[in-house]
């Protein structure tokens, strides 16, 4: 017999290794959902890391499912197979019922007496500390669910939105994540170590509350971005109007507290199992997250250059040249009919713009500030068949101008936080833009207030997780960011110093280092300079002198005209150089007058356009001329080109100077439509006669989806 036994434990027992192994290899076929797949289409971060976590955590949810179904399979088969799986382990005795009639026969005392409590001492603290529910855990299962619900909560709100908020912001911040995750981790560990410590530290009630209001506000934080933030204010600076959003303002409080009082309430009945599903659930969220975290990376460790980020300096920023110049001022947002208005009540405001000429019926090219301002740059619209993610990756490739003033012996320094070069690989980015600069390279430090930037990231992280009652305190403007980033009196070298939006500091650098001659003046036949201000885009910091007088303190009319107080320095500036007639200067802006809509305008906007040419001193001197030529943002390009002395006969549009004021011209601008802050469409409208009367605007029926 034990010899056919022997062959029948071996058969029985490959047989489970078979089962076992096909078990693991259908969970991890499961858990494989969860892996990242290329994407093909440019696709939001934020957008792109929900799906992932969607995924991982269907994968979460089967693999669990999966894991009890083969579970209660195997134990079938262990019976089928006759095997004990208690065999060669300590196995309680079974339980009897007993009779009254035979306690005293099996030492139990006889019924109504009362027996000795033999526990000890604290045995009986613990049994009154678990309250109702009967549980009251050990100081080890107290830090193990601590450690679960804070790791869960900190990494939702303080690793992953600020995550998300550095890579869906590419191209509007100097720094990568490559750049901040590691200090972001870092502090996030240690909060969540802290947290850990002082839940530990916790008993009975108390430890129970303040476990599951954590675990609750993980959770609040998790459903709060992931399906509560439909119609999020874009964080450009402008004014909201909170009022008008109650609705998810009462949505979201309803959720929020229905998160908190649900487990607290399930506490009472089961106070054991609440606390086991909270961490449980902790846990799956982490592993859930933690594969969005990954995804974005991989997706930033493939992007990342070898050399390093390309970032935009304020290298050549204070420098001009001794023989010919051309600059740019591209003020965002700055209206023609609000520089109208202005003029109204300040007539002076233009009298020391001598030599230039008011171009007042002007038009732009697209809007918002990521489209137009880049146009001033390559002068391409998206082609009617092409599709938009196209015309994103090609419209620098396809634009002789960066080029051009290359060729020409110009050196050229671009300075704003639009460049948009997301679009481009690496290669392609270095190719058709960065190496086509001086000041667009790869730096040593990216930033040098960590404190800073830490909280203005964390800033963020609340305005987006935390439920709509509480987003007013923590509105920001984008500019917060890379502003909270720079220490003043650092002493970095220009070259290693990232280009801040920030007007008032930009003021304060130029009139206290003064423009000067680029080192390499007599190599190079010029300088063109292209210089990116905030201008009158809100919010509005600045008095009518160009300093900075706080956020919501100033008012649009005073934001504009210390935004030309700036300007105005700059020229004085180059008076003092003597290089003021030798100067080409173009005073714009990237689009007037907006705001965000699913709607097409219902009002123009049109950015203001002066120019001064490079002139004789009795010109430069005369005051500043009106002209109604129409003119348009693509007549910026061969405008740079032709004061360079190059050939701008292949541009579209004009010379400005050389646009009658009679000229019959169909213009074309390009609006963005918005939905719940993300672009969807762009329409294409034709503008014939005057720009600020808005019956000449009319659709052209041609669009173009985004996204």
């Amino acid at each position: 017999m034990g010899d056919t036994g022997a062959p029948k434990k071996r058969r029985r027992a490959l047989l489970l290794a078979t089962f076992d192994i096909a078990c693991c290899t259908l969970l991890a076929c499961l858990l494989s959902l969860s892996l990242t797949q290329p994407a093909w289409a440019y696709v939001d971060p934020s957008v792109m890391t929900y799906t992932i976590q969607a995924i991982a955590g269907v994968a979460v949810a089967l693999s669990a499912v999966a894991g009890v179904a083969m579970r209660r399979t195997r134990k079938k088969l262990l019976r089928a197979l006759n095997i004990d799986e208690n065999a060669r382990k300590d196995v309680e005795a079974d339980v009897h019922r007993v009779d009254p009639e035979t306690r005293e026969a099996v030492g139990l005392p006889a019924k109504g007496e009362k027996r000795e409590d033999r526990r000890s001492g604290s045995a009986i603290r613990n049994q009154a500390g678990r309250g109702e529910s009967g549980f009251a855990p050990t100081w080890a299962q107290r830090a193990a669910l601590s450690l679960a619900v804070s790791t869960f909560a900190v990494l939702t709100l303080l690793v992953v939105a600020p995550y998300e908020t550095v890579v869906g912001s590419a191209g509007s911040i100097f720094f990568t994540l490559n750049d901040v995750w590691a200090p972001i981790a870092l502090v996030a560990a240690g909060i969540a170590f802290a947290l850990t410590a002082v839940l530990t530290m916790l008993r009975g009630r108390v430890f129970n509350a303040a476990l599951l209001v954590l675990f609750a506000f993980g959770l609040g934080c998790y459903v709060q971005a992931l399906f509560l933030n439909g119609g999020l204010p874009t964080a450009d600076g402008g004014t909201v109007s909170w009022n008008e959003l109650r609705k998810p303002m009462l949505v979201s409080t309803l959720v929020w507290a229905a998160l908190v009082v649900i487990p607290l309430q399930l506490s009472k009945r089961n106070r054991k199992a609440t606390q086991m599903g909270a961490c449980a659930l902790s846990l799956a969220l982490v592993i859930v997250q933690g594969v969005g975290i990954a995804s974005l990376a991989s997706e930033a460790s493939e992007t990342a250059s070898p050399q390093g980020e390309a970032v935009v300096t304020e290298q050549g920023l204070h420098t001009v040249s001794s023989k010919s110049n051309v600059i740019v001022f591209v003020l965002d947002t700055y209206d023609t009919q609000m520089l109208l208005d202005t003029f109204q009540t300040s007539t002076d405001m233009l009298d020391d713009f001598t030599g230039f000429t008011w171009y007042q019926d002007s038009l732009g090219s697209m809007i918002p500030t990521r489209y137009g301002l880049s146009f001033l740059l390559h002068g391409q619209y998206p082609k009617a068949e092409e599709s938009m993610g196209t015309y994103l990756a090609e419209r620098y490739k396809r634009s002789p101008f960066l080029a051009d003033i290359q060729n020409l012996g110009y050196s050229t320094g671009v300075y704003t936080d639009s460049i948009s070069t997301q679009f481009l690989t690496r290669e392609e980015a270095d190719e058709y833009v960065n190496d086509r600069t001086v000041n667009v390279h790869p730096v040593d430090h990216t930033v040098t207030n960590w404190p800073g930037t830490l909280k203005a990231l964390f800033k963020c992280a609340l305005f987006r997780d935390l439920p709509w009652l509480a987003k007013p305190y923590f509105w920001f403007y984008s500019d917060e960011i890379t502003q909270a980033t720079h220490v003043e009196g650092e002493g970095l070298a220009p070259g290693n110093t990232p280009y801040i939006m920030d007007d008032a500091r930009y003021f304060a650098a130029l009139k206290d280092g003064r423009l000067s001659f680029q080192e390499d003046d007599d190599q190079r036949a010029g300088a063109f300079r292209f210089i990116h201000m905030t201008g009158t885009h809100p919010p509005y910091n600045l008095d009518e002198n160009g300093n900075n007088v706080g956020m919501g303190n100033s008012t649009l009319v005073r934001q504009g005209r210390g935004s030309m107080r700036i300007v105005q320095e700059y020229l004085n500036q180059l008076k003092e150089l003597g290089v003021y007639d030798k100067t080409t200067v173009i005073i714009t802006a990237d689009h007037g007058d907006w705001y965000m809509t699913e709607t097409p305008l219902e009002k123009p906007t049109t950015p203001y356009m002066l120019v001064k040419p490079a002139q004789s001193a009795d010109l430069d001197a005369r005051p500043y001329q009106v002209s109604h030529a129409p003119i348009a943002a693509e007549d910026v390009l061969p405008t740079c080109i032709k004061y360079m002395g190059g050939d701008y006969s292949g541009y579209d549009g004009f010379a400005v100077d050389e646009v009658p004021a009679g000229l019959d011209r169909t213009r074309h601008f390009n609006m963005t439509l918005v939905r719940s802050g993300r672009d969807y469409r762009v329409i294409e409208y034709a503008v014939k006669g005057d720009s600020l009367d808005f019956t000449n605007w009319k659709l052209t029926g041609v669009s173009w989806d985004v996204g």
